[in-house]
């Protein structure tokens, strides 16, 4: 085992039926939150969030960085923030503050789950919810991710380019299985490139200057 990796957890093994009842029940959840917003959203035209913009100068960046690192890290997609940035804030700034959110939305999440997996250690149960989700994460994914090992680069920067689920299927099983914080950090660095450079761009044409 690589030095630095701490024990995995079991992987493969299927969640509990109660694990998968508050799945369905949290995918419902979002899925309304999603629509709510969506619906809010589209009260609000390219000249309305561009006059909040201005509004709020230097502070703009400032709330919108954070608010979609918050985003990343739960279950809600986060790609119509990164849209947004494109049409409000321009191509190329757009494409630095959603690499940013991006990234720090991963380290949160990534963060998330190992404190979560420390404390179900201490707790003498290190494979329950953890493992159950992280399995459930990997049973999700495509068949050719689940062919990479676990934690390799090839799985953090490869599956991360999966649409509406990429984050999430990388992430959670890398954070319980123990990849070193090194390697997560640079791997993803690279893995939300490709996002930060497109998604901005699609916004920056959809409403152009």
């Amino acid at each position: 085992m690589p030095h630095g990796v701490n024990q995995p957890v079991e992987l493969h093994q299927m969640p509990s039926t109660s694990l998968r009842r508050r799945q369905t029940f949290a995918r419902i959840i979002v899925v309304i939150a999603f629509v709510v917003c969506v619906l809010v959203a589209l009260q609000f035209g390219r000249e309305d969030l561009t006059r909040l913009v201005n509004q709020y100068g230097w502070f703009a960046p400032m709330i919108s960085v954070p608010v979609h690192a918050m985003v990343a890290a739960t279950p809600f997609p986060s790609d119509v923030i990164v849209i947004a940035n494109g049409a409000v804030f321009g191509y190329p700034v757009a494409v630095l503050l959603s690499w940013i959110g991006w990234y720090l939305g991963s380290i949160l999440e990534f963060h998330g789950v190992r404190v979560a997996r420390g404390r179900a250690d201490e707790d003498g149960q290190a494979v329950s919810s953890v493992g159950e989700d992280a399995a459930n994460q990997m049973q999700r994914a495509p068949s050719w991710l689940r062919r990479l090992p676990v934690g390799s680069p090839w799985f953090l920067i490869l599956g991360r380019q999966i649409p509406w689920g990429g984050a999430h299927f990388t992430i959670i099983p890398a954070a319980a299985a123990g990849v070193p914080w090194r390697r997560f950090l640079w791997c993803s660095a690279i893995a939300v490139v490709p996002g930060a450079l497109l998604l901005p761009a699609i916004g920056a044409k959809l409403w152009p200057s």
